[in-house]
């Protein structure tokens, strides 16, 4: 009877297996890009110190020291980036407000030099941020890939040893600069290690790469290097997590400190 009841708990595990791993494939691109656990790193509330390199198409770099704040309430996301080196751009800060009851993302940039702030609006966020690759929107990080996109699967992929969903992705909005992403996504994490951005004319345009994963003690995976490259242009923005900490004070978060 013991080896009865054994052979029986087996077959069941075996089939629940199964009907997992058929769910697990059947999964469509809309149902897989609503399971993303997030669309970019640094998500939540907290703080990090980061290295942001930029590479011109000589291969020549600058290297620049910043520190990010964040803090998300589930309906109001906020988001201030500082640099803290070189001189010549130390105590320029990026402030970025999302707020879900309103239609767009409130952004000042304060450049010490001037002594003042000015709001980065319209046109204004799809330009680049401070010579990087990264546009004023990206660097905000409040957009949302389940929101912004419709999602159909591909077939699937291995990426970095990795096994991924690949999802091709087109705007819902004419808003929305790229007329197509190709996305590759961490099956067993849920999360983008790629993403490949077509311009008007369908060409590759830019390509973000997320590596260096690490786990918090929470047990969530976030990328600690984050690779924007302009593929038109040859250059790139290298994005390195070095310190990340939970706690974040919501002062920062106000004019007051944009303009210290």
């Amino acid at each position: 009877m013991r080896i009865a009841k054994t052979a029986l708990v087996v077959l069941a595990l075996t089939l629940l297996t199964g009907a997992l791993v058929l769910a697990h494939d059947n999964l469509t691109g809309e149902e897989i890009i609503e399971q993303l656990k997030s669309d970019m790193a640094l998500t939540g509330s907290g703080h990090a110190v980061l290295d942001l390199i930029t590479e011109n198409k000589r291969g020549d770099r600058r290297e620049h020291g910043l520190v990010l704040f964040r803090s998300d309430d589930g309906n109001t996301e906020k988001q201030l980036v500082e640099y803290t080196s070189p001189a010549d751009v130390r105590g320029t800060k990026f402030l970025s407000i999302y707020d879900a009851g309103k239609d767009e993302t409130e952004m000042w940039l304060y450049l010490p030099a001037l002594g003042r702030e000015r709001r980065i609006a319209g046109h204004m966020t799809k330009g680049s941020f401070m010579g990087t690759d990264f546009t004023y929107e990206e660097i905000a990080g409040f957009s949302s890939y389940s929101d912004d996109y419709e999602a159909v699967r591909l077939a699937d992929e291995e990426f970095d040893s990795r096994k991924c969903y690949v999802l091709d992705l087109t705007p819902t909005s004419d808003d929305i600069d790229y007329s197509k992403v190709k996305m590759w996504v961490w099956q067993e994490e849920m999360m983008p290690l790629r993403l490949d951005f077509f311009n008007a004319d369908g060409q590759l345009s830019k390509r973000l790469l997320l590596s260096d994963f690490r786990q918090d003690s929470q047990g969530r995976y976030s990328p600690y290097n984050i690779t924007m490259s302009n593929e038109l242009e040859g250059t790139k923005t290298i994005v390195i997590i070095r310190e990340t900490y939970e706690e974040v004070d919501d002062s920062y978060f106000t004019m007051r400190y944009l303009r210290q």
